[in-house]
């Protein structure tokens, strides 16, 4: 599954992607799967993290949300973690702290009550996170500065993981255009690409300005990605809804859910996410973990995606 990646707005890393090391993978579980008329696919169970962590608004850019978070992560350790409302100081923590991260910073512009830069995150298991391309928001209600983020890590020879990172307005007047560019990037981007799209979007599943991104088998859906806490084309229209001993769309905020881990069509199978609440309230969203099979193509024999490693 040798893939190509360009997106709207940036020029082609394809060049990227071609060099460096290869990172060894962190899974739970290995398997190798027969594709229907292909090669065998390396399948890897990975778990993920999305957190708005209230860096400012609930901690004034301290530290004792990142000491808490860093314990979370070494207990649960995602591949990939997205992150909102961080302060630059707090980032640099977690990426001094977590050890096989690697990450990049996305300021938007505001500041934190200590000085620091305001922004969002990602973190990737990996020693190989490059940039695909950083994208200031639509602002039509005049709200603080929104941005969406996209890092590419390569998994094998043949396979490469984009990741990318937003938050998306809450004020009611920003959320339809931000979320229409937001789609319309990670969406091309899954073209040709796995990709995981991360945020707190400030708005519930049934909200129809989500149907960018949600694809066709959900009501009204038009995107190409799967939600991890509604995977299956379950239901938009409940929040805490049953599906069998599952709970889907989980509230995340309050008793609204607004965060959220979609994964591009066709790219992961047996996907599903619950949320925890935040260790010692330090922030007002709870954390919403996701795990899911990760297929990838055929890898060369020896490399490291050949011979996956458990953390």
């Amino acid at each position: 599954m040798s893939r190509r990646l360009t997106a709207e707005g940036t020029a082609p890393v394809s060049n990227l992607l071609r060099a460096g090391l290869i990172v060894a993978a962190t899974v739970a579980a290995f398997a190798v799967l027969a594709l229907a008329g292909g090669a065998p696919a390396t399948a890897y169970r990975h778990t993920y993290l999305q957190f708005n962590l209230c860096g400012n608004a609930c901690n004034g850019a301290g530290l004792g949300v990142v000491t808490d978070l860093v314990k979370s992560i070494n207990e649960r350790t995602p591949f990939a973690i997205t992150l909102n409302e961080v302060c630059e100081n707090q980032y640099l923590r977690l990426r001094a702290d977590l050890i096989p991260y690697d990450g990049r910073f996305d300021p938007t512009g505001a500041t934190c009550r200590n000085g620091a830069r305001f922004g969002n995150a990602i973190l990737v298991r990996a020693t190989n996170v490059n940039v695909v391309g950083s994208w200031e928001l639509p602002n039509p209600a005049g709200d603080e500065a929104r941005r969406l983020m996209c890092v590419s890590t390569q998994l094998s020879a043949a396979a490469s993981l984009v990741i990318c990172v937003t938050h998306i307005s809450n004020v009611s007047g920003n959320i339809a255009a931000q979320v229409t560019l937001v789609a319309r990037i990670v969406n091309g981007l899954s073209l040709d690409n796995a990709v995981l799209l991360g945020g707190d979007f400030n708005t519930d599943p049934a909200d129809a300005r989500l149907n960018a991104l949600y694809r066709v088998c959900y009501s009204s859906g038009t995107g190409a990605f799967d939600e991890a806490d509604s995977a299956g084309c379950a239901s938009r229209s409940v929040i805490d809804g049953n599906a069998g001993s599952d709970v889907i769309n989980e509230d995340t905020y309050g008793r609204q859910k607004f965060d959220y881990i979609f994964l591009s069509d066709g790219d992961w199978s047996s996907a599903g996410a619950d949320a925890t609440e935040a260790v010692n309230g330090l922030s007002d969203h709870d954390v919403l973990w996701a795990t899911a099979i990760f297929r990838v193509g055929d890898s060369a024999p020896g490399s490291p995606a050949a011979h996956p490693t458990t953390a």
